[in-house]
């Protein structure tokens, strides 16, 4: 069976087959987690929402203009879904707007350094796993290679998008904390 998946008239199809899966699991945990996408770190997804969505299933066409890059959306995408179903939980117990306000109330509790700090610091052991692997894979012929980047792609985005959706969030408590303050 495994040699039939990984026969290369099969693999394409295959690995379509995954990242199709890979970005519906995004897609559904995301509204599962935030159904008004209240607490969703991607700005463009916020504000973009089911473009966004239409424009990352498509996606599946990837690996049928490059195997490799197949490989590099499949992994940032399972990692996604992963992280989203695992405060899923939370959420869904909570509900999306106590865990704004939770969120919210951080956010006045802190400062930017150390939220930014914070959301930087997380992905770097994350970008220092990817390194060993690119290093252990043997270079860019190998599978192990363009996993390693597609562990670095998701590592770089949750950096960018935590960073920027606890900058905005400390802004906008802040905001409110000055226009309250003053009327």
């Amino acid at each position: 069976m495994l040699r039939w998946l990984l026969d290369e008239a099969h693999f394409v199809h295959v690995l379509a087959a995954l990242v199709l899966l890979s970005r519906i699991g995004d897609v559904v945990s995301t509204l599962l987690v935030t159904p008004t996408f209240a607490l969703e770190a991607n700005a463009l997804a916020r504000r973009f929402k089911r473009s966004v969505m239409l424009l990352g299933l498509g996606l599946v066409a990837v690996p049928y203009y490059n195997t490799a890059l197949g490989i590099v959306v499949l992994v940032p995408s399972l990692l996604v879904t992963s992280s989203n179903l695992s405060r899923g939980w939370v959420a869904r117990a909570l509900g999306e707007q106590e865990m704004v306000a939770f969120f919210e109330r951080a956010a006045r509790r802190t400062t930017r350094a150390s939220a930014v700090g914070y959301s930087i610091a997380a992905a770097v052991p994350f970008a220092l796993a990817a390194v060993v692997l690119f290093v252990l894979s043997g270079g860019p012929e190998s599978w192990g290679y363009w996993f390693a980047l597609g562990m670095l792609a998701y590592a770089l985005a949750m950096t960018v998008h935590v960073t920027s959706f606890v900058l905005r969030l400390i802004s906008r408590v802040r905001k409110e904390t000055v226009c309250v303050g003053t009327g």
